[in-house]
């Protein structure tokens, strides 16, 4: 079987093979419909009008203003289904309809949260990058004590790389959307920049803690840092891919470990002191 990275995904990310059966993280759990049982947001749908926001339905805002708990969560469902419905079948070949289907939703429910299929798009991209940089925060923070620990220089930037590749998830869904999305913003430079903002967003994460933790090790960078880490990004996501199209029984980290380490120390020098 793929082996799994020890990282607790399932907290910031929906599974790929299965609907979200929990509240996403901070998120309050549906109120009950007046003469029905309180349903969860993610089980089973039943019919749209029990569960989604309806144009015109009433809508209580939460204290302070904004979206009410009932309405998020209706939005963070159809963003599930737009996730996996663009997996799936690319951004182009997925519909609006497609997505109400997933969501059990009617098209009502869909337009009274989102204005069109590209709405639902930059939502999505916002989202997952979110949640990445978060794991990615966590992730990174527990990088001191393991490099402090390294006997000599191969072995740290090997950790380095460990330390990446942990902090991405192996996830076949999210290898798929991400592609799409990527595709999408290639196709379509016009409504690019949502993309191309987040993405942005990630890259300078992980430039901040490749350049912290080379300086650390004494070693400062040829070239670019954010040149560095697109392509050791474009290596950990060809490692993984490789890894799916090999079968169950591949490893997602083969590719990136044996070319990652010797790639740093190539693109790197002892800093003068």
């Amino acid at each position: 079987m793929v082996r799994e990275r020890p990282v607790d995904w399932a907290a910031w990310m929906v599974p790929g093979s299965a609907p979200r059966r929990d509240p996403l993280p901070g998120e309050a759990p549906a109120p009950p419909v007046e003469s029905a049982p309180p349903v969860e947001p993610h089980l089973d749908p039943g019919p749209a009008s029990e569960q989604a926001v309806e144009p015109g339905e009433p809508d209580e805002p939460v204290a302070g203003g904004g979206r009410s708990a009932r309405r998020e969560a209706t939005r963070q469902r159809v963003l599930d289904a737009a996730r996996e419905v663009f997996a799936e079948r690319g951004v182009i070949g997925g519909t609006v309809e497609d997505i109400c289907e997933h969501a059990g939703f009617t098209r009502g429910a869909f337009y009274s949260n989102f204005t069109d299929k590209e709405d639902v798009l930059q939502a999505l991209v916002e989202r997952e990058h979110a949640r990445l940089l978060a794991h990615l925060d966590a992730s990174f923070a527990l990088v001191d004590q393991e490099l402090a620990a390294a006997p000599d220089l191969g072995t740290a930037v090997a950790s380095i790389v460990d330390r990446i590749l942990r902090s991405v998830p192996v996830d076949r869904q999210l290898a798929l959307v991400q592609t799409e999305l990527e595709i999408h913003a290639v196709r379509r430079p016009d409504l690019a920049r949502p993309f191309l903002d987040a993405n942005e967003r990630f890259t300078s994460r992980i430039a901040v803690f490749l350049e912290a933790a080379m300086a650390r090790n004494g070693l400062e960078l040829t070239v670019d840092t954010v040149d560095v880490v697109d392509a050791s990004v474009a290596v950990v996501e060809r490692s993984v891919r490789r890894a799916f199209l090999a079968g169950d029984d591949a490893d997602p980290d083969a590719m990136a470990r044996a070319v990652l380490p010797a790639m740093l120390l190539a693109l790197s020098r002892p800093v003068e002191r």
